[in-house]
């Protein structure tokens, strides 16, 4: 099954492999999560709504089908912009009409081709899986967004010592690259899905400075 295959835990490491993953999955994306109690667009979207104003430009990075879009646009807001790896997804994501615009982007290939501080909320949820150089994207999050912009991120609760997530937050906050709003206490990731009964997610909430 697709789904399996995106949520492996012999994680894909090049991009070609995630995009034929996620093109393969789209059309049950949505349904295979949703029956997985997968949360993690509508509780970021509500983290980034008490953090930032809904006139927020924001880049929702790794959009996929459109579920952080849709729970954005729930919460009032308008100026959303989708960047993903999958065509077929972002084919999705556009039917849902939560997106100023979308297009094709790859993270794992720095730096992107996004203008400099040219949004003022960036949102990475369920992404962060496939982005093995935590320290480096974030970096890249924060070239993105404008001065005082607010970014979320999720990271699931398996990866985060294995890929020094908090010591690359860290850093980044003593290079004045960012400010730590908030790491939550670990959530549900899957809650339904029995193979991930023992993974849980964590919701990061950062200032750029």
């Amino acid at each position: 099954m697709a789904g399996k295959a995106g949520l492996s835990k012999q994680f894909a490491n090049d991009s070609k492999t995630v995009e034929t993953i996620y093109d393969d999955w789209s059309d049950a994306y949505n349904s295979d999560t949703e029956g997985w109690g997968y949360e993690a667009p509508r509780i970021a979207s509500t983290l980034l709504a008490a953090n930032a104003p809904t006139r927020a430009q924001v880049l929702d990075v790794g959009c996929g089908t459109g579920m952080v879009g849709v729970a954005l646009r729930d919460l009032g807001f308008h100026d959303i912009v989708g960047v993903d790896l999958s065509e077929k997804s972002l084919d999705l994501a556009a039917k849902t009409g939560a997106y100023r615009a979308l297009s094709s982007e790859n993270f794992a290939e720095l730096p992107t081709s996004l203008a400099d501080e040219s949004f003022s909320a960036l949102m990475c949820v369920g992404v962060m899986t496939y982005m093995f150089d935590v320290a480096a994207v974030c970096s890249e999050f924060c070239r993105i967004v404008e001065p005082d912009g607010i970014i979320v991120l999720t990271q699931r609760t398996d990866l985060f010592d294995e890929r020094n997530t908090q010591a690359a937050f860290d850093q980044l906050a003593a290079d004045d690259a960012w400010r730590i709003v908030e790491i939550t206490e670990r959530r549900p990731y899957l809650p339904q899905h029995e193979e991930y009964q023992d993974i849980g997610v964590y919701y990061g909430v950062f200032q750029r400075l």
